[in-house]
């Protein structure tokens, strides 16, 4: 099975159970996926069901066998109750279950942020429920990977069997609260606990940060069989000099899987010069952006067993 495990899933309706704030509702990196998305003029009361729509269609007419949808946890205090304040993006878990009811092909990844003082009863629950996989993104749901407290989660999620994709290094898109929550480093505690751990973007910070992280995660993959990562965006303007460095690691080639970060867009056009002009001009005809991600990464080497290795990975 070609599974692509990294899909955001977007909804603004709290009547869905999700939340977008105003600062992010009406900020620039909204408005440019919008348009990307061909949903400019959408009404925010329509935008949850247009995007829903979209992607199913996206989903069954590319040649994926199964496409991996992220749910997003919010914030939460030291008492463990959520902090709408701080929280800029909540897609909860129910609505991306809902969600993928509708298609074979659709994958719930549910969100569990491990601060929650139900963490490890919503864990149970959403893995009852189908998820075959666990999203975290530390930077900016506010929590500390490496927080010694979070021991007896890591254990739950092992006996359960279910992976965990976090984001790793800069968080670009949702405003963070700690950018050093992100360093693979914060791994470790989850590792040691025997937690099969994906590092979306193979802990890569970007093409716009100085210091980096993808070194990091290299090494680390040489101390735990259990470590992974994804190619996420890794065919878009800020991350497309990454998937050369993967690839040229062999170790990391057997321990990273497909993924494109959608709806973050796709641009053939970055690797020209490995590419040329007739094959890059035929990528950047296809319309599906699922399909698209997929065949620029086929095009650009990457194999099988990467492109086949999320069906391993997640707990289907």
């Amino acid at each position: 099975m070609i599974i692509d495990i990294h899909v955001h899933l977007v909804a603004l309706r709290e009547d869905n159970g999700c939340y977008v704030s105003d600062k992010m509702s009406r900020g620039i990196v909204y408005q440019l996926l919008s348009r990307v998305l061909g949903l400019k003029g959408v009404s925010r009361g329509e935008l949850d069901e247009a995007y829903r729509d979209r992607l199913l269609g996206w989903a069954h007419d590319s040649d994926l066998d199964g496409v991996g949808v992220l749910a997003l946890d919010g914030v939460y205090d030291d008492d463990g109750e959520f902090d709408r304040e701080r929280t800029q993006v909540y897609v909860c878990n129910d609505y991306c279950l809902k969600v993928c009811e509708a298609s074979a092909k659709l994958l719930p990844i549910c969100s569990v942020n491990p601060k929650r003082k139900d963490a490890i009863e919503e864990l149970e629950r959403v893995v009852a429920h189908g998820a075959v996989a666990i999203k975290m993104l530390p930077n900016s749901q506010g929590f500390d990977p490496g927080d010694p407290d979070y021991q007896p989660f890591w254990q739950r999620m092992v006996e359960l069997g279910v992976p965990l994709l976090i984001h790793s290094s800069f968080e670009h898109t949702i405003p963070p609260i700690d950018q050093s929550f992100g360093r693979p480093e914060r791994l470790h505690a989850a590792l040691s606990e025997g937690v099969t751990v994906i590092s979306a973007h193979c802990a890569s910070a970007g093409v716009a940060h100085i210091h980096e992280d993808i070194g990091t995660w290299q090494s680390m993959l040489r101390e735990f069989p259990n470590l992974f990562g994804d190619i996420s965006a890794m065919a878009s303007m800020a991350r497309f000099p990454y998937l050369k460095t993967v690839l040229a690691d062999e170790v990391a080639r057997e321990r990273v899987a497909l993924g494109s970060d959608f709806p973050i867009p796709v641009s053939p056009w970055l690797f020209l010069p490995q590419l040329g002009f007739q094959k890059v001009r035929e990528l950047n005809k296809i319309d599906n952006p699922l399909q698209k991600n997929l065949e620029t990464f086929k095009a650009m080497g990457v194999d099988n067993g990467i492109l086949r290795r999320g069906e391993r990975l997640l707990k289907l």
